[in-house]
């Protein structure tokens, strides 16, 4: 049969190959967003990362190339009031929109995860990803925000691309014997 000629052989190991070697070798984009806001009982604060806009961030970023993400958040308690030390709080993190996947309540922590499936959409369909920290009870001080996203490496990318190249190429030659 015609599928197991070593040469077919080796032609679909280099084509799995690069496959892997595509995924495997990824840069990343770390986007730091500094802010010192305080959230008071029942409250909210709205803010985003955008990776676009080059500010605040290491790499470059092109829409529709985040393979994966994670995200921190620093919280601090402010230590004020009569309830302090009573009742913890409880801080509901919301990455987009709120579902199952992306929000998550904390008890007097910050918050630290992987993005899921609709945020990381969302972060490859426009560059940016909305957080909001709601107070469900108690008051605190929201700290830095780090988002680190992996992206395919340039250099990959173009090994890649001259791989499919060399093997057009290739495929072009055997044709015109």
């Amino acid at each position: 049969m015609d599928i197991f000629k070593f040469s077919n052989i080796k032609k679909m190991g280099l084509a799995i190959g690069l496959l892997f070697s595509a995924s495997t070798f990824a840069g990343t984009i770390v986007d730091t967003v500094e802010q010192n806001q305080f959230v008071g009982w029942w409250g909210s604060h709205t803010y985003q990362h955008n990776l676009n806009d080059g500010l605040n961030q290491t790499g470059s970023f092109s829409l529709g190339s985040a393979l994966s993400g994670y995200l921190e958040v620093e919280v601090t308690d402010d230590n004020d009031g009569f309830f302090e030390g009573l009742v913890p709080e409880v801080i509901l993190f919301t990455v987009e929109d709120f579902n199952f996947d992306t929000g998550a309540i904390t008890f007097n922590n910050g918050f630290s995860g992987a993005l899921e499936v609709n945020a990381l959409g969302a972060l490859n369909a426009d560059g940016l990803l909305d957080i909001v920290v709601s107070s469900l009870l108690g008051d605190f001080y929201v700290g830095k925000s780090t988002l680190t996203v992996q992206v395919p490496a340039p250099a990959t990318m173009l090994l890649f691309g001259l791989a499919i190249a060399g093997l057009a190429v290739r495929r072009q030659r055997q044709l015109q014997k």
